[in-house]
């Protein structure tokens, strides 16, 4: 059995903590970052820290809410930036090649053995959807070869920041808070040989539902909490109106209702005449299919059957499965994102022959015993 100490955390020059602690003092200054277990971050010893990825702030918000000192995995072509590249090295980040995969493990692998707490996002891109990605195995390798724990992060709060994709652009769109409230919650440390992508992806998640129940307009009934993780979807547009179409006390009608008190200003229509021209989002089931018209922007349709929802085309038709037994809502389909030239098809919203993305904030526990994730995070029918 090896009893050898990890090696000790790598030294710092004088003017890397000074730039630092500059950089972080601005993060907190425009964030306000909660931090919940970083006494499960190891002290010393090679550490592979792997978090969803939300914005173009994560890797200063995780750093500022990181006990130890991280160091990022950055695409090697970031260097060849003159004005980035005194930068990057300053920091510290360790330097990989998309086109060289061996290379790249090599190098995370490396300076995990040095002793270095490395942060990659396994996801490998920003979502613009809202929810979580397909997780890459390359971290696999690196966290073997370099005999690392592994660490999984969530950073909740950050989508619908400017620096998130929310409302279908980066940058564009006012802040909606000032020190704009962000959490992150660190996962129990996973010994390398146990962290494969399923083993990951749950913990991920399950750290996903923790911090929904940290949020101040969280409550435990089932249509808040179906509300709140479909106002964290990218499908909402400034403008729209509501038509629900599903009866008082019913499960939709409740969570329209939870929803368009999160959005504030929506506005909820019994009829699509009363849209006055505004675009229409629709909420029904198979059953109010019929009283659908041809003027709706989208239309959501969710059943408790997961059977008859696989048989539902429509070109604005959005599935989505609720739990009979709880009344949550469990998973739904969102327009497929925007993505640049070549990049189409990394992340959908939609996927034939399966129920649609498992609603942010919920963990894997919270399916039906009857379904299932597969590798893309949408859910589907057990076979």
């Amino acid at each position: 059995m090896d009893t050898q100490p990890p090696p000790p955390e790598p030294k710092r020059g004088m003017l890397y903590r000074m730039f630092v602690s500059i950089v972080l003092a601005l993060v907190r200054s425009v964030y306000r970052v909660k931090t919940i277990h970083a006494e499960r971050v190891p002290p010393g010893g090679g550490v592979l820290m792997l978090s969803n990825h939300v914005s173009y702030v994560d890797a200063m918000v995780l750093a500022s809410a990181c006990p130890r000192m991280v160091r990022f995995v950055m695409w090697d072509v970031l260097y060849k930036i003159w004005w980035m590249n005194g930068f990057l090295r300053l920091v510290g980040t360790v330097p990989i090649s998309p086109t060289r995969a061996k290379d790249a493990v090599r190098s995370v692998a490396e300076a995990l053995k040095g002793g270095g707490l490395v942060c990659l996002f396994p996801e490998g891109q920003i979502t613009r959807h809202g929810m979580v990605n397909e997780l890459r195995k390359g971290y696999e390798l690196m966290a073997r070869q370099g005999s690392a724990q592994v660490l999984p992060v969530w950073l909740d709060g950050l989508y619908g920041s400017i620096f998130s994709f929310q409302g279908g652009r980066f940058f564009k769109k006012r802040p909606a808070h000032l020190r704009y409230p962000v959490t992150v919650l660190f996962g129990e440390p996973i010994d390398a040989r146990a962290a494969d992508v399923a083993t990951l992806r749950s913990a991920m998640l399950a750290l996903s539902a923790q911090a929904m129940m940290l949020r101040t307009d969280w409550r435990p009934d089932s249509t808040r909490r179906s509300a709140i993780g479909l106002r964290d979807a990218e499908w909402y547009r400034p403008g729209d109106v509501f038509w629900c179409l599903e009866p008082q006390g019913s499960v939709i009608h409740g969570i329209v209702h939870d929803l368009a008190h999160l959005l504030p200003g929506v506005k909820i229509i019994t009829e699509a005449a009363q849209a006055a021209g505004a675009p229409i989002v629709a909420f029904c089931s198979p059953e109010s299919l019929s009283r659908i018209t041809d003027t709706e922007r989208l239309i959501f349709c969710w059943d408790a059957d997961a059977a008859r929802i696989t048989e539902l085309n429509d070109a604005r038709l959005l599935r989505g499965y609720w739990d009979a037994a709880s009344g949550l809502l469990l998973s739904t389909e969102v327009p497929t994102p925007p993505m640049p030239v070549g990049e189409e098809a990394l992340q959908k919203g939609r996927k034939p022959a399966t129920l649609g993305r498992l609603l942010p904030g919920l963990a894997l526990d919270s399916l039906t015993a009857a379904c299932t994730l597969d590798a893309e995070g949408f859910v589907v029918i057990k076979a």
